[in-house]
């Protein structure tokens, strides 16, 4: 070995550990990630608040994505505290960064999709809570201090199951406690001969306690059985987030529609069944001494109603099934012409 070629082995050495040191650091390095060029690299308070981004973080300031080595992404969101500044990291999988990104292209669309359907609203609200529930005080996966506030926000949830079988129990249990209230409540009396131009009348008397304890009592029984069914439907069923711009030409027209057939089915139920106390009075001229009014035909009126307001309800619900078609039949073909 000559004396030329002999310093320069520590010389090599160190480069080699230098270079072995320098390595994992520039593999850990991250960069920003942009989002689009109206929001550009930095989300600042005024457009996280515009694009409906982080809602969960309290005393949000400004946040950036960052971009790391392997499958995750990081948000780095920077807190204004009272007297100094706090970070807390979000981990951000590519998904969510697609899903991100379409929320700040899409802001008109998501905000109409989001007054028109519930389900929109409660997608959005879990997205963002399983996102921030879980704040990070680096992207090395430590997680955050109890000092950083995240507050998540109530989650919304569907109400349509909750409408429907609050209809359904309603209408049947006015049926049910219609029908057992006549039945139990209203008794015959006497029979009176009005004279040789009309037939006798049976006249009959009704105990208000029995009539309408059963009628309201089941009707109301039946409204809070179906609203606690179609909740738990709900809660079990949530809506996931759409990105279809749907129309509302079928659902109205198929909803008034439909009301139309359904309020001349609720008329000839109240005439059938209404009339005669679901056939305790037999006779077109039978009365009941102690109604003049005729406030007990009421439970077999709100059943007609029930019955018009059903008919509606599943005109709009097959309306709404054809605009959502058509918005995937739409989708489908921008999709397939690569806009």
């Amino acid at each position: 070995m000559s004396a030329v070629d002999s310093p320069r082995r520590p010389v090599l050495l160190v480069a080699l550990l230098l270079a072995a040191a320098i390595a994992p650091a520039a593999a850990q390095e991250s960069t920003l990630v942009r989002l689009n060029d109206a929001v550009g690299d930095t989300i600042d308070r005024a457009e996280r608040d515009s694009f409906h981004l982080f809602p969960n973080t309290v005393e949000f300031q400004h946040a950036v994505i960052l971009a790391r080595p392997g499958p995750e992404f990081f948000a780095k969101v920077t807190l204004a505290a009272v007297d100094t500044a706090k970070q807390v990291f979000y981990r951000i999988m590519p998904g969510d960064l697609h899903r991100i990104r379409f929320l700040v292209n899409n802001r008109e669309c998501v905000a109409g999709q989001q007054e028109s359907d519930t389900t929109v609203v409660h997608s959005l609200a879990t997205f963002w809570q399983s996102i921030e529930q879980h704040p990070l005080q680096s992207m090395t996966g430590e997680p955050a201090s109890e000092s950083v506030a995240v507050s998540p926000q109530p989650v919304p949830t569907n109400f349509e199951n909750r409408y429907n079988y609050a209809l359904h129990g309603a209408a049947l249990g006015s049926i049910a406690g219609g029908c057992i209230g006549s039945h139990a409540g209203i008794s015959y009396v006497r029979t009176e001969e009005d004279g040789c131009l009309f037939p006798p009348s049976a006249v009959y008397h009704v105990d208000p306690c029995v009539f309408w304890g059963a009628s309201c009592g089941i009707t109301a029984l039946g409204t809070g059985l179906g609203y606690a069914l179609g909740e738990r439907i709900d809660h079990e069923h949530t809506g996931e987030f759409t990105r279809l711009k749907e129309g509302t030409n079928w659902r109205t027209g198929l909803a008034l529609g439909a009301l139309i057939p359904g309020a001349a089915l609720g008329y000839v139920t109240f005439w059938v069944v209404g009339i005669s106390r679901y056939g305790v009075l037999q006779g077109l001229f039978d009365y009941i001494d102690n109604d003049p009014e005729g406030w007990t035909a009421f439970p077999m009126a709100f059943t007609s109603v029930c019955i018009a307001v059903e008919s509606a309800t599943i005109g709009y619900r097959i309306g709404r099934a054809m605009d959502r078609r058509k918005a995937e039949d739409a989708e489908a073909r921008r999709r397939a012409l690569g806009r």
